[in-house]
């Protein structure tokens, strides 16, 4: 009979190993595009390497995605946590041309999501609870619209499965790229995936192998000391980390080809316009829906 060995720790690095901490090194300079304000690890394994070598992919090959790694995937994603377990989420998958096309409104001009053989479309959902409910009988009051945390729960609950399973398709050399726009059209995509009540679609998320010779390069992020906080709050290195990052952002883009504003200057733009949208009623009233009878 075959065995399949599962090791539950982890390989660590220790300071003596030099390659895979060159490794490090430069994968972390691809991220942080310096060298003070970012991680300097004696520490290191495959697992972070991966995470680490993440990029956005928009070009794909033809090549579908085995049936056997999408299930897998989403077996990674079902381990995720999970608040109170009330495994709040599902998800769509969604292979055929024309189906795609539906589910494409508002959203069409990013091709990519035509050019990738697998589309995803990962959904806050609290109906399972809700037809648990009637089909019980269970007399659970009138919805409070101030509660947040059923929104939150769900949203929570998508966003922690989704990114375990691009975790899963990129250890399998797949690449993917989310798409966030698609809840500005509720009507449309709901009518699509045949969605009920109490079910939110939350974004999407395009797979397959990318095409390499359409290779984007890894996109710098914030530096450390603008996200990590030690034991309280501290607003003191926030412009000094956004100004020095708006530098290496703009070096990175022209690198890839593109003029773009400053992060800076983009961030409140896109939070500007996050009021606008050609469907926002339905966005505001599948939003209320998750929030269940009590």
């Amino acid at each position: 009979m075959n065995e399949i060995a599962i090791n539950n720790a982890p390989e660590r690095a220790g300071s003596d190993d030099a390659e895979l901490l060159r490794e490090a090194d430069a994968l972390l300079r691809l991220r942080y595009r310096q060298d003070d304000d970012r991680p300097k690890p004696r520490h290191w394994n495959a697992v972070l390497s991966s995470l680490l070598s993440h990029r956005s992919v928009r070009a794909y090959l033809p090549t579908p995605v085995p049936s056997d790694i999408l299930e897998s995937a989403i077996a990674a994603a079902q381990s995720a946590s999970t608040s109170l377990n009330l495994q709040a989420w599902s998800v769509v998958a969604i292979e055929d041309r024309q189906q795609k096309k539906r589910v494409c409104v508002g959203v069409a001009d990013q091709t990519w999501i035509h050019e990738a053989p697998l589309y995803l479309i990962w959904l806050a959902d609290l109906s399972r609870h809700q037809r648990i409910a009637e089909a019980t009988g269970a007399d659970r009051g009138s919805p409070d619209p101030n509660n947040l945390d059923p929104i939150l729960t769900g949203v929570a609950d998508t966003a922690l499965a989704a990114q375990n399973a691009a975790v899963a398709f990129e250890s399998f050399g797949l690449g993917l790229v989310y798409i966030g726009a698609l809840r500005l059209y509720q009507r449309e995509l709901r009518a699509a995936l045949g969605l009920p009540r109490h079910v939110l679609p939350v974004f999407g998320m395009c797979v397959g192998y990318p095409d390499a010779d359409r290779e984007t390069g890894i996109k710098p992020r914030l530096p450390l000391s603008a996200v990590l906080h030690r034991e309280r709050y501290d607003t003191a290195p926030q412009l000094d980390a956004v100004w020095r990052y708006d530098r290496k952002l703009h070096a990175y883009n022209r690198e890839q080809g593109r003029e773009a504003p400053t992060w800076s200057e983009y961030s409140l733009y896109r939070l500007d316009r996050m009021h606008e949208s050609q469907d926002r009623e339905d966005y505001n009233q599948a939003i209320r829906d998750l929030n269940l009878s009590r």
